[in-house]
């Protein structure tokens, strides 16, 4: 068969397999497209739910939060604690209800006449009363407000004392998207229809309606209401239309095109680009070393040779970092293992002659070998830390109300070196985005503070401080519908201040620039674990000097608020 004649063959069997695929292609195309399209819905009435879910749940735990305070309990400042709330929150009314069933407070944006009527009824009755008495809190249905056209739920939680039940306290909300139906507002209702329902109650609906739509449902989890989303794919059709001619007219410019340029570009390129592509495939398997001959021409020539000299460096790199993986892991061991386990027997050993020494130079001497030795494991239990803590540099953080924390240390520390004179100010709370590792960097600040602390009169202070955003203005990232939040802080920081001998000029020098030198160096690995440790909480890690003496450390972190603003945080509100 003449050349000619076995091309159009090959031009024949070619089209016919171009337009087999093309046509294949595009219907795989179109189910793969609405298969993403009503994934995008599924995940967007599903994170709309969950973030519905999300604001339930912070409504019902400030309840509860509310209700256990022993001003609720006091029902004498009934009053108090409903206008905290109401003038706190989106709660609109709230009630505080004796053990009995009898209402003993009430307030809000509520007529005088209303409140006037509630206070001494009998509620023992209403399920939002009931059902809080019997669990730990309790979301109403839905109610309808004729009067405003809206719908409220109620929110209940038990007020427990030591001696039981001492009563229950509920708060009132309107279902609205400026309250528990917020996240709805974020959705696009210009192709969407959203709808909220609970049972037959329509509570949210956008109106719109559309002739092709892909539906996707799901459950509200605290609530059991159904949130519904239902997209055009008018939009989608059309679009999947106009791609069908355009493959249709694409194929017959590729048929033109290919006649020409396969022959030139197989004889010419393509082939050598295959065996090129081929050997980086080979070298991301780990084959190092794989060398390429492509002398068809001097440009193929060159990046033959750049291809082997690449490949040889390669090799000889992997097995260089191979070398330096094997010595820190073997060092790393003996740090961490031999060299604990040696220890914990020199330490026996020390602990025997000091107890057996008849002279005091032996027992002097035993002491000190004892002091050395705990310094030693202690420095391997912190490469441990270090090791563990820090892991493959990968951090997981979350939100952590770091007040609690800090005050355990110290009350640990306190009563661990009892002639230490400590002083403290701590707000309520103050809640960081931070990994969970972060409290051995806090531990490890304060009790330097507290052991190399060497006045006549050693003093230690710990506080915990927010520091507000600029004064000029307002978060480039904060929401329009959250001013209240411009006011809100940016960082937490945890202050410890003492007046003890300070930190030497070299070492703070060493662990703020990040590096050593033959002639300065650091006394221990503490201040690099708690700066490696702040860093990867994004916080950071400063020094100063304590007028007249001493050092002051002070460690900044993120707030959960400023990281969520940013988009770094993982809660959803």
């Amino acid at each position: 068969m003449k050349l000619r004649t076995k091309f159009v063959v090959v031009l024949f069997v070619v089209t016919l397999v171009l337009s087999s695929v093309t046509y294949g292609g595009l219907e795989l195309y179109k189910g793969e497209t609405l298969e993403r399209n009503q994934a995008s819905v599924d995940e967007s009435a599903r994170l709309a739910a969950d973030q519905i879910d999300s604001e339930i749940r912070e409504r019902r735990d400030y309840v509860g939060y509310v209700a256990s305070q022993p001003a609720t309990a006091d029902f004498s400042r009934g009053d108090e604690t409903i206008g905290g709330v109401v003038n706190n929150s989106r709660f609109f009314a709230a009630q505080i209800v004796a053990a009995n069933g009898t209402v003993v407070a009430f307030g809000g944006q509520i007529d005088e006449t209303v409140r006037r009527d509630a206070i001494g009824s009998d509620v023992s009755d209403e399920a939002y009363f009931a059902e809080a008495t019997t669990r730990s809190s309790y979301v109403s249905a839905p109610e309808s407000v004729s009067s405003r056209d809206r719908y409220l739920v109620v929110i209940s939680a038990p007020i427990l004392t030591e001696s039981g039940l001492h009563g229950v306290f509920a708060a009132s909300i309107y279902v609205s998207t400026d309250t528990l139906l917020d996240p709805v507002a974020t959705l696009d209702t210009r192709t969407q229809r959203v709808t909220v329902t609970a049972g037959d109650t329509v509570l949210f609906d956008s109106d719109d309606r559309f002739d092709q739509v892909l539906t996707s449902t799901v459950a509200v989890e605290e609530t059991g209401w159904q949130l519904t989303v239902a997209r055009d794919r008018s939009l989608l059709n059309a679009q999947l239309q106009s791609l069908a001619v355009a493959q249709g007219v694409g194929l017959l410019l590729v048929l033109v095109a290919v006649v020409g340029f396969w022959m030139w570009e197989y004889r010419m390129n393509l082939r050598q680009t295959e065996r090129l592509l081929d050997g980086f495939s080979a070298l991301l398997d780990g084959d190092h070393g794989h060398s390429l001959d492509m002398a068809t021409s001097e440009e193929w020539m060159q990046i033959g040779e750049g291809f082997n000299e690449l490949s040889a460096g390669l090799a000889a790199r992997e097995a260089a970092v191979h070398e330096r993986e094997e010595r820190l892991a073997v060092l790393n061991r003996i740090l961490r293992h031999n060299l604990r386990n040696d220890m914990n027997v020199i330490l026996g050993y020390a602990d025997v002659i000091a107890g057996r020494a008849e002279r005091e130079a032996v027992a002097a001497a035993a002491e000190t070998i004892r002091g050395k030795g705990t310094d030693l494991v202690d420095l391997s239990q912190k490469a441990r830390w270090i090791d563990e803590g820090l892991g493959d540099g990968t951090v997981e953080r979350r939100r952590l109300d770091i007040v609690p924390l800090v005050s355990d240390v110290v009350t640990d520390l306190a009563e661990a070196y009892p002639t230490v004179e400590v002083a403290t100010a701590f707000p309520e709370s103050a809640t960081t985005f931070v990994a969970p590792t972060v409290e051995t960097a806090i531990r490890n600040v304060v009790e330097n503070a507290f052991e190399h602390n060497d006045a006549p009169e050693p003093f230690v202070s710990v506080s915990v401080e927010a520091a507000a955003p600029p004064a000029d203005g307002r978060d480039p990232c904060e929401r329009p519908s959250e001013p209240h939040a411009a006011n809100a802080p940016e960082r937490v920081s945890v202050v410890v201040a003492d007046n003890g001998p300070g930190l030497s000029d070299y070492e703070r020098e060493v662990v703020v620039e990040g590096h050593e030198t033959a002639l300065e160096h650091g006394s221990g690995i503490g201040l690099w674990l708690s700066r490696w440790l702040v860093e990867h909480s994004g916080g950071r890690l400063r020094f100063a000097d304590n007028e007249p003496r001493g050092t002051v450390v002070t460690l900044s972190f993120p707030t959960a608020d400023a990281d969520l603003r940013r988009g770094r945080g993982t809660d959803l509100r």
